[in-house]
């Protein structure tokens, strides 16, 4: 028994003493399998040079709110969230979440308001043609009851004096004859001159009837017109109280929101300023090359404006406002609505644009804005905007361009050190 535990001892001992010698060479005798480069002082083995297949992977799957990425630790093995950390993420996204519905609210609204806009403007260009063919139908109707009241006196005169005061005359007219051919003739005269009379007297009153009739539909006109304005101005009324409602709602409980739509304004306004400087100093990179005297140039002079429901001068304009201000300093002029914009002047496919064109969007056209090259053009956006430039391709909505025949621009701009005219007063009559 004494043997076998000497040498079970012996045996134990061996590999105690066989362990410790290779302990040194198990810990800093294998290769390194650093790929940092940092911390051991041993560089990582060179890469097999045959390349391998790329495993076939899923399409990229949103982050693990339980777990940080590779992104966040540096390292390769997920590493899991602290539940304030986890807290944080999901109140992010749902801030976020918060922020892009408030932002599509807001941008539908801006299409109502932009729609509900144009007709508006729609509506007071049919008054204003309605109010001109009233006052020309009302001098016409004068005119034709004064034609008709003469003609119809003198008519009257030739039947007394013929059939009342001086029959003998008739009669003379008729005893002079100096055959009965000659008698008859001047019996068939008599009759197809006052037969004439008769009927230019029914002439003057078919056309008075006729021209009462036109002016009884202009004033119908004229009321459905007004009807329509007081209607477009009540959805105006609503639209900007159902604006100020959503607006007050943001700043109760919204606050947060708030701020990052205007950190996002701010960040906007500091783009717009560095584009236009880059524009007016004709920088290469923008590829926008402002022709003087054009109508570019004048838009230009108006950026920063802000955008006015209905505006058309200096103080304010609205999308259609600032194209029609516009090119009435080029010798075109056009009316204040974007609807009728789009049916004057020359069609211009998309491939073909050119500075200086004018541009559509909407499907009915609700806005437009006037192109400047290289994917860029100028508008009065919406409620609460200013004139800007912005992307055509940010646009999903266009409609068509338009080329009219502008002319260069003589003298300074309006509203810029000037006096600003008003375009309206170049309609025609």
């Amino acid at each position: 028994m004494r043997l076998h535990h000497k040498l079970a001892y012996r045996t134990i001992v061996a590999l105690l003493l066989a362990a410790i010698s290779l302990a040194p060479a198990l810990a800093f005798g294998a290769p390194s399998t650093d790929t940092t480069g940092s911390g051991s002082g041993t560089t990582a083995p060179a890469p097999d040079p045959t390349p391998t297949p790329a495993p076939k992977t899923s399409p990229k799957a949103a982050p693990d709110t339980a777990t940080g990425s590779s992104s966040d630790t540096g390292s390769a093995i997920p590493a899991p969230l602290t539940p304030e950390q986890k807290k944080f993420r999901e109140e992010l996204a749902k801030r976020q979440a918060r922020l892009d519905a408030l932002q599509t609210q807001l941008d539908a609204l801006d299409a109502e308001l932009e729609i509900a806009s144009e007709r508006y403007n729609a509506a007071n260009e049919q008054l204003a043609q309605t109010k001109k063919k009233l006052e020309v139908t009302q001098k016409d109707l004068e005119n034709a009851q004064a034609a008709y009241q003469e003609q119809l006196a003198l008519l009257e005169a030739r039947i007394r004096i013929m059939y009342q005061g001086s029959t003998l005359d008739a009669l003379d007219v008729l005893l002079d004859s100096e055959n009965l051919a000659d008698f008859v003739r001047r019996v068939t005269f008599l009759n197809l001159v006052s037969e004439k009379d008769a009927n230019l007297a029914e002439t003057l009153g078919n056309q008075r009837d006729s021209i009462q009739q036109s002016l009884l539909d202009l004033k119908d006109a004229k009321l459905q017109a007004e009807q329509l304005e007081f209607q477009l101005k009540a959805r105006r009324i609503e639209i900007q109280l159902r604006i100020q409602e959503r607006q007050q709602m943001l700043a109760s409980a919204q606050a947060d929101l708030l701020q990052l739509l205007g950190q996002q304004s701010t960040q906007r306004q500091a783009e717009q300023a560095a584009l236009l400087k880059q524009i007016l100093a004709g920088a290469a990179g923008v590829g926008v090359v402002v022709q003087p005297g054009s109508p570019v140039e004048t838009a230009l002079a108006y950026h920063g404006i802000p955008y006015v429901w209905g505006g058309a001068d200096p103080s304010g304009f609205d999308c259609s406002g600032l194209v029609m201000y516009v090119f009435a300093q080029h010798g075109v002029v056009l009316p204040h609505y974007s609807g009728s914009q789009f049916l004057l002047g020359l069609p211009v496919a998309p491939q073909n644009l050119q500075p200086n064109d004018v541009v559509f969007f909407g499907n009915p056209v609700h806005h437009v804005g006037i192109y400047m090259g290289n994917d860029y053009f100028i508008e009065a956006p919406h409620t609460g905007s200013y004139v800007r430039v912005a992307r055509l391709s940010s646009r999903s909505d266009f409609a068509g361009a338009r080329r009219y025949p502008w002319l260069p621009r003589v003298g300074p701009i309006w509203g810029v050190g000037s006096p600003a005219p008003n375009p309206g007063s170049l309609l025609p009559n």
